[in-house]
């Protein structure tokens, strides 16, 4: 199953078709796609060990309603209108938080870290296994935790996906932040976006937070805790685009999009060069760890933002 990592909804103003830029071996290669024939990577949110029916939960019954609620909100952006019903705020408020998560190299890192912790899990029970087993029984412990509980390393990880990104204290936040959407049209350049297009250079804890989002080649959704955004600042409209360009190329790992290839160079220049951003720490993954092999209490393991 195709699972949208980049939905068609959000890549849409881009155009039908749009540029894709796609770091290949190196180098970037342009191609002309339709928004559903990109952003996307086959099962990375697929879990195993899992009934079939269940195994694309995370895509069927999370990411695509988020994604049709989202659409609706950025619609209204795009129109000129800010979204004022909370269900509509909150449902842009948890697409953007799920793009810090959602993309293959984090889903893959928490489904690794989920089978380590039942791993470490699972042997901490293996004395008490042996003592308990009766004469003649050849199952192993993990045979017998999987008779009974099933694989559920990657169940585990679509769940802390989904979890994270509903986080109540987080989507509050920006729900209650100040939405802007800054027109840039006339600007020497389009906007771009990537597989990394969200911008937050500093937790939602703090007061100077904001978000930075382009939502189309002329329109740049920005929030923050105040209304600073509101009018445009000093800096001319292509400033701010290339700034914004130089952070959302920098920030992507395969994928940016364009309405066009005139960007290409710009794009191979710049694509990569920030190092992505930690979902969770290795002090946050070495607790889990700990407390998995009952060296001591509740780990903090959930990612933040």
């Amino acid at each position: 199953m195709k699972h949208h990592t980049s939905p068609a909804f959000y890549l849409s103003p881009w155009g039908a078709p749009l540029c894709e830029m796609r770091l290949i071996r190196g180098k970037i290669v342009c191609t002309p796609r339709y928004p559903a024939g990109t952003g996307y990577h086959v099962d990375i949110y697929k879990a195993e060990g899992v009934p079939e029916e269940n195994a694309h939960d995370l895509e069927i019954k999370f990411m695509s309603p988020l994604d049709n609620d989202a659409a609706t909100a950025v619609q209204m952006m795009l129109a000129g209108r800010e979204p004022r019903e909370a269900r509509d705020r909150q449902a842009w408020a948890m697409f953007v938080l799920s793009l810090l998560y959602r993309h293959k190299e984090s889903v893959s890192m928490l489904k690794g870290h989920m089978a380590e912790l039942w791993q470490e899990a699972t042997a901490k029970l293996k004395p008490q296994w042996a003592a308990e087993r009766k004469p003649g029984d050849t199952r192993s412990l993990a045979d017998e935790v999987k008779a009974r509980l099933g694989d559920r390393a990657d169940a585990d990880a679509a769940n802390m996906v989904a979890g994270v990104i509903q986080s109540k204290r987080p989507v509050r936040d920006i729900m209650n932040m100040v939405w802007t959407a800054v027109d840039v049209s006339g600007a020497s350049r389009n906007l771009l976006t990537s597989d990394r297009a969200i911008i937050m250079p500093m937790g939602l804890a703090n007061k100077d937070a904001y978000i930075a989002l382009p939502i189309s080649p002329t329109k740049l959704f920005v929030a923050a805790y105040n209304d600073r955004f509101r009018q445009l600042p000093t800096k001319s409209k292509s400033d701010i685009v290339r700034i914004v360009n130089r952070d959302v190329v920098q920030q992507a790992r395969e994928y940016v999009w364009g309405t066009d290839e005139t960007q290409k160079d710009f794009v191979q220049k710049h694509i990569g060069t920030l190092p992505d951003r930690v979902i969770l720490s290795e002090k946050q993954k070495q607790q889990a760890l700990r407390q998995a092999k009952g060296e001591e209490g509740p780990a903090e393991t959930t990612p933040g933002a």
